[in-house]
């Protein structure tokens, strides 16, 4: 790395400037008392950030106003407003100069001109030149030519005529023009004002100016004379880092984006990073700050372009979906952030609010953010980021590029929706999966019930007679007792346990500023209320259930003395006929014990087992409102689609296919059924022929229920042997859990497939997969730069494209949306960055173990501007060889 000391600046910003003013230097200011405090103050009240003192044929006030002016945030701009020869009696021009000139350099070229110091701020005194002459005076000094009130009284275009006209509007010298028609609207419907008529296309003048407004501070008394009041009232915004000559020079240059009329400028609220700050690893210590528009990051190889972007991707959560590009993401992170390394970027949302993210490398501890910052970035702050050479693999993967589209619009109640739906499912998928566990238990209960009951059968033949039929009765009735008994305290347990689980949920709390609330702090006390009231009714409910718990203990405990008694005569008869009547009444004993206990676990298998029903109930209306809820999603990303087409402009054909595509189906089904012998081709028909839905109950029911008929209909339905399928089931039921089954129909519902088509000319529209890599990357990048306001954040999105379609496809878009989006790019592309007019570049610098951020700001001055020529161009002696052999005109 270099010893060079670094240098920031902000980057580009509108400066609200009036560039026509007159001082009493001007015979024709009607107020002679007004001094050069007063000038500066009526323009620092109407928050103008700079002014340029314009007298007729003088200077003299330069000197006085800048004198003035110091200490204040207002630049002062020498100028003079120059009488030439031409039109019917002159020709109005300015003539600007750098803030660093003075009276002396004014009046130097005026006395270049052939005026004399009597002759200084006489509007009717004509320099005997023609303007062409003066424009190349002024130039030479290193000024700025301006053709002021080009469309009124001795402006170019009202008052000259046929070629001379033509000729001074053509002439390289003349860089800008002021105009005071903007707003009339028949002259706007006519294309005829001035900025209409200086736009390139009339064919005419073929030239496109620099056109803007200025007041010329008329007194406001409708006498054709200057004054204070007039200061200010026509003006323009102008995009610059230092308010200096070559900051305005730019301005003229590229007025699309650097020029805006004070009627037509308005600060737009948008999301955007503001910095980011590293620790640790290959930036250590680096910072950048960045600009709200467009940003450009420019280097030599290896300084660190690459690592800043995926920097900015870990800190804010965002990271690469292909896991080709991921491995290399994680890679970077992994080698160049280093363990323990750590990222701080600040970010301002759309509501102006400003986040700041921490985030340390750190995978044995998932990579944490730190304590106390917002959460969930990716949620709060989206950001549509690619690395280098992302797009074309997105442009591969339909998976991928549906997600890709749905980065443009704002689809997070879809999203949250059906996430809530999927948790639902599988909740409910739990609980199927448990009473389907328990109606197979329940079953194999009862038919073991089943048995000891045939067995009681036959040994109550055996044994009967009036005692032991006497016995047998209250038998029963003293096990319906006892079970009614366990019911109820059931039903206590449940109960008490839930008591548990709701006084542990914590209130939500609410956020710092609106702690004093009023409305909120009344919605905290009711939920608290309610919470309070729900667990005092959970108590009383308790309460009420022990109540009738004792009221079946004393009906119990009365009638128990009977049933001792029957069982005592009982026991007496049974040792009176000895022998094998003793036998048999042991082992009907035993078996009435044993199936007590077997009815008592029954009772919670069987209240789970009678949960199929209606979690199914459940289950089929989630599922219902799921697909329900895909199909609002598809039919607004078809909508959205739509618009992607429209704002192509011709470029692309962007369709949704709902519900096409059944890839996940499939891949679900492949991994499943590994080790069944199963063919591929089987389940292609699977996928193809039936849905996960009807898959699934077929299988699950086959599995639990054991119900055949349900698999020859899905066997006859897809074309496939009944064995097989039937061998898929056995399978799939012994090798997995119910609910990773049961998962399959609302996990593995067909998805959208998009269909993107790029025209390859002459309206003839390509799929993607026929496309070059370049076509690809063009079609994804259209898109990609689509109306929006989230932050676009690409690593050289230039490559694979050529120059043609870097300006058509990207430039252009870029140059119209900096203004109300951000974007931050790296690149080696001259016209992606100064093509596009980079509000912010930022140089960055490397040796062989570390890296820094050189400079930072626009291009306007130097370093900034020496960087770019080096990086992008190759240095000056470069771009000379090759303008020179391009053989272009000057540029206008």
């Amino acid at each position: 790395m270099t010893n060079r000391r670094p240098l920031h600046r902000e980057g580009l910003r509108f400066k609200k400037l009036d560039l026509h003013l007159h001082t009493p230097a001007s015979k024709c200011f009607a107020d002679r008392a007004v001094t050069a405090e007063n000038i500066v103050q009526a323009a620092l009240s109407k928050g103008l950030d700079g002014i340029a003192i314009t007298d007729h044929n003088s200077g003299e006030w330069i000197d006085q106003v800048k004198k003035a002016a110091e200490g204040t945030s207002l630049a002062v701009f020498p100028g003079v407003e120059i009488t030439c020869m031409g039109g019917v009696s002159g020709i109005h021009i300015i003539a600007l100069f750098d803030i660093t000139n003075g009276t002396r350099d004014i009046e130097s070229l005026l006395g270049n001109l052939g005026l004399k110091p009597d002759q200084y701020g006489d509007t009717e005194t004509v320099v005997q030149s023609d303007p062409l002459r003066v424009a190349a005076i002024v130039v030479e000094r290193g000024g700025l030519v301006v053709l002021a009130h080009a469309n009124s009284s001795k402006g170019a275009l009202n008052d000259m005529r046929g070629q001379q006209r033509t000729d001074l509007v053509q002439y390289p010298y003349i860089q800008g023009a002021e105009g005071t028609d903007f707003g009339d609207a028949t002259l706007k419907q006519k294309r005829k004002r001035v900025v209409d008529l200086l736009d390139g296309t009339d064919p005419t003048y073929k030239r496109k100016l620099a056109v803007y407004q200025a007041s010329d501070n008329p007194s406001g008394n409708q006498d054709g004379q200057h004054g204070l009041a007039g200061i200010g009232t026509r003006c323009a915004y102008f995009k610059l880092d230092q308010v200096n000559i070559e900051g305005l020079a730019q301005c003229f240059a590229d007025p699309e984006v650097r020029i805006r009329q004070d009627y037509e400028f308005a600060i737009v609220g948008y999301p955007f990073v503001r910095r980011i700050k590293v620790t640790g690893g290959f930036l250590d210590k680096a910072e950048a700050t960045f600009h709200a528009g467009l940003n450009s990051i420019l280097g030599a190889k290896g300084a660190g372009k690459s690592l800043l972007i995926e920097f900015l991707r870990f800190a804010l959560n965002q990271p690469p979906a292909n896991e080709e590009i991921r491995n290399d993401y994680l890679s970077k992170l992994e080698h160049r952030l280093e363990n323990y390394g750590s990222v701080e970027v600040t970010v301002v949302d759309e509501t102006g609010k400003e986040l700041t993210f921490v985030r340390t490398w750190d995978p044995s501890d998932d990579n944490p953010y730190s304590a106390g910052g917002p959460k969930d970035p990716a949620e709060l702050f989206p950001v549509l980021f690619l690395s280098q050479n992302e797009i074309i693999k997105i442009a591969e993967n339909e998976t991928e590029q549906i997600a890709f589209i749905d980065q443009f619009f704002d689809f997070r109640s879809f999203q949250q929706q059906i996430a809530t739906l999927q948790n639902d499912l599988e909740e409910m998928d739990r609980s199927l999966s448990e009473g389907f566990a328990a109606f197979t238990t329940q079953r194999s209960i009862e038919q073991i019930v089943d048995g000891f009951k045939k067995e009681i059968v036959t040994l109550d033949a055996a044994l009967k007679n009036p005692v032991f039929d006497q016995y047998t009765k209250l038998e029963i009735k003293d096990n319906t007792l006892r079970v009614q008994q366990r019911f109820v305290d059931d039903l206590i347990q449940k109960l008490t346990a839930h008591q548990i689980d709701y006084s542990q949920l914590e209130l939500p709390v609410l956020p710092d500023p609106f702690e004093d609330d009023p409305g909120l702090k009344r919605v905290f006390d009711i939920a608290s209320r309610a919470k309070s009231g729900l667990l005092d009714k959970l108590e009383e409910a308790v309460r009420e259930l022990k109540v009738r718990k004792q009221q079946i203990e004393g009906e119990y405990s009365k009638w128990v003395p009977e049933f001792q008694t029957a069982k005592k005569l009982y026991g007496e008869a049974v040792q009176k006929e000895g022998g094998d009547y003793k036998n048999l009444a042991q082992k009907r004993a035993k078996i009435v014990k044993q199936i007590e206990t077997q009815q008592q676990r029954l009772v919670p298998i069987k209240q789970k087992s009678d949960q199929i029903k209606p979690v199914s109930t459940r289950r089929d209306e989630a599922i219902s409102s799921l697909k329900k809820a895909y199909e609002a999603y598809s039919k607004e990303r078809q909508d959205r689609c739509g618009q992607l087409e429209k704002e192509s402009g011709g470029r692309l054909m962007v369709r949704i296919h709902e519900s096409s595509n059944v890839d996940e189906f499939r891949n679900r089904l492949v991994s499943l059924k590994k080790g069944s012998y199963v063919r591929d081709a089987e389940i292609e028909l699977i996928c193809t022929k039936t849905d996960p839905g009807k898959f699934v109950r077929a299988i699950v029911r086959h599995g639990v229920f054991e119900k055949i008929e349900w698999l020859e209909e899905l066997a006859k339905t897809i074309g496939i042997d009944k064995d097989r399928m039937v061998t898929l089931s056995e399978y799939l039921k012994n090798e997995y859990p119910v609910e990773k089954l049961l998962a399959l129909e609302h996990k593995a519902l067909p998805k959208d497939r998009p269909e993107i088509k790029y025209n390859v000319g002459e309206n003839s529209f390509e799929p993607l997969s026929r496309l070059s890599v370049g076509q690809k990357c063009t079609a994804m990048l259209i898109l990609a730069l689509s109306d929006g306001a989230f932050p676009i954040i690409i690593d050289q999105p230039e490559d694979s494209l050529d120059i043609r379609t870097i300006w058509e496809d990207m430039c252009t878009k870029v140059r119209k949306g900096k203004d109300g989006r951000q974007f931050i790019f790296t690149t080696h592309n001259s016209s992606l960055a100064v093509a596009s007019d980079t509000d912010k570049f930022t140089i960055l610098e490397a040796g062989a173990t570390s890296g820094r951020v050189m400079f930072s700001g626009s291009m306007d001055h130097a370093p900034v501007k020496d960087e770019v020529i080096t990086y992008l161009e190759g240095g000056p002696a470069t771009y000379r060889i090759k303008f020179g052999k391009y053989k272009i005109d000057r540029p206008e």
